[in-house]
């Protein structure tokens, strides 16, 4: 992330704020690392990503329990012991996303859920088994996830603010 940030218009003035007033801030605390996708004259997308862990109760959370046995049931036999005993997996967490608003609907959110994807696939550098999303408890948001493989963790959060969803990566 360079010193001079290009002009960035969002329909969400949060995400605005974020990479103006904040992911500098947060770079620099180790919070998250914000990658900016620029044309010449204005920034056209960024998102933000930390580590993360996806923390299952096995009482509520019973159908994600299922999906990810589901995920590794053709996986060594010794691994599927381990993973099945487990609660707590490893995950990326996109903490910011945003296209700048001329540019919406014209796929470069959906580029960049297919770029993070494959590089956590094919060059990951930190473990991590899942990607997650605290998405903006909107029908425009959590479509666009849905739309894009994210799936919901719990239904405990419906009336929030933000959803918990995630996306296998195995």
């Amino acid at each position: 992330m360079g010193d001079t940030i290009k002009p960035f218009k969002c329909n969400n003035q949060d995400l605005a704020d974020f990479l103006i007033n904040d992911a500098k801030i947060y770079l620099k605390y180790l919070r998250y690392t914000t990658f900016i996708i620029e044309s010449r004259d204005i920034t056209v997308a960024y998102y933000s990503l930390a580590n993360d862990v996806l923390k299952l109760d096995p009482k509520v959370d019973i159908d994600l329990d299922d999906k990810i046995k589901l995920g590794i049931e053709d996986k060594d036999y010794s691994f599927q012991e381990y993973m099945f005993s487990q609660n707590i997996f490893p995950a990326v967490k996109i903490g910011r996303l945003a296209v700048h608003e001329d540019l919406r609907n014209k796929g470069y959110g959906t580029d960049i859920i297919k770029l993070l994807v494959a590089s956590f696939k094919n060059n990951n550098k930190t473990g991590c088994q899942f990607i997650t999303i605290d998405a903006i408890n909107s029908n425009e948001t959590l479509k666009f996830y849905e739309k894009n493989g994210f799936e919901y963790v719990t239904v405990c959060d419906v009336n929030q603010e933000s959803r918990q969803m995630y996306k296998i990566l195995i």
